[in-house]
Formats: structure tokens, sequence, C-alpha cells
């Protein structure tokens, strides 16, 4: 079991463990990205580690039982050009869109904050159905959460969104989209 210090219980591990790698493949791009982007100065951006308190292990320590001590926010934190970036990482299989329900209200409010602070937020996400990758504004992620909109359509988020190609050396070559989209303002 998994105790959220918001109280939230989660009471099958086995659930989290079905959702917990989803959108691992995507951060796997992200990750090999993000070395290729310091090893060639383009920006530092590292993934946020998830602080977890492991409570019992199985004999061949396999985790049974544990607890998240803080609310995670936000997936990656990093700098790139004098600009604070912070964002989350999304996969999805839906083909209809982006279901709001992937993002939690801590990450929200987290989103509100950076924004507050005049950071950059947003979100990449990965719509497995389509092979598409696009950056969503943190502003959008707000406002679909405060008007109760349950899924992004993929037509919107075509729209509102930024798609992201694969770069030669970058399998999600996102920071292309970054300047474009924030530096030029």
């Amino acid at each position: 079991m998994i105790n959220y210090p918001t109280k939230k219980k989660v009471t099958n591990i086995n659930k989290i463990k079905n959702t917990a790698n989803q959108g691992m493949a995507l951060e796997d791009m992200i990750n090999r990205t993000n070395e290729y982007y310091a090893l060639h100065n383009i920006a530092l951006v590292n993934k946020r580690p998830t602080n977890v308190k492991i409570l019992k292990t199985s004999d061949k320590y396999k985790i049974t039982d544990a607890v998240f001590l803080t609310p995670s926010t936000l997936d990656y934190v990093g700098v790139c050009e004098g600009y604070y970036l912070d964002f989350e990482a999304k996969e999805t299989v839906s083909t209809k869109g982006f279901p709001m329900t992937n993002i939690a209200v801590h990450q929200i409010n987290a989103m509100k904050d950076i924004i507050k602070h005049k950071g950059i937020t947003f979100a990449i996400i990965f719509l497995r159905a389509y092979n598409e990758i696009y950056l969503i504004d943190g502003q959008v992620l707000i406002e679909s959460f405060n008007n109760n909109i349950k899924i992004i359509p993929y037509e919107t988020i075509k729209e509102i969104g930024t798609l992201i190609k694969e770069g030669y050396f970058t399998p999600v070559d996102y920071i292309k989209v970054v300047k474009e989209k924030y530096f030029a303002k």
C-alpha cells in the first residue's frame, strides 16, 4: 500500500505498477535528449526524483510497501539560456485526445506557481495512437482543468499544441519548440 501525504490511499500496489510505467518510453526519450542537450551546452534539464520512503521489501528486494513523503511536482526542471523550465511528461493511448485525469491537482498548482514567478511550464504529451508528441502550454492545461474539461480532443491538441519532431540526435527535440514558442516573446 502506498500512502500519500494527502491521506489518499491506494490499496492495490499492482494498480500502481500498471500505470506507473506507462510514461516510461517518453521519459526515456526525454532523458536521452537531455543528455545530448547537456553534452552540447544547449540546456541543463534533469528528471526530478520522487521523494519516497520505502517501508517494506520482499526477500528479493522488491518494494511491497512505500509512502510518498511529499506530493511530487512536475517531472523535469532545468534552465536554457537563462530561462527557468519546469514541465511534465505524459503519455496516453487514447485515440480521442489527452485525458485531463492524467494531470493531478498538485501539478496544476505547481504550474500556476511557476507562471506566477515568470517561469516556463508546459507538458510534453505523447499520443501513442498517433505516434505524435506535442508541447502543450501550462496555461492551456490550467484553463482546461479550471473549466472541468475531461479530455482535450486530438483535433484541439493539433491546433493549440506544437508538434515536437524527432531530431537527428534527439528523440524529443523539445528545446527547439521551447525557443520558438517562449524565447521570441
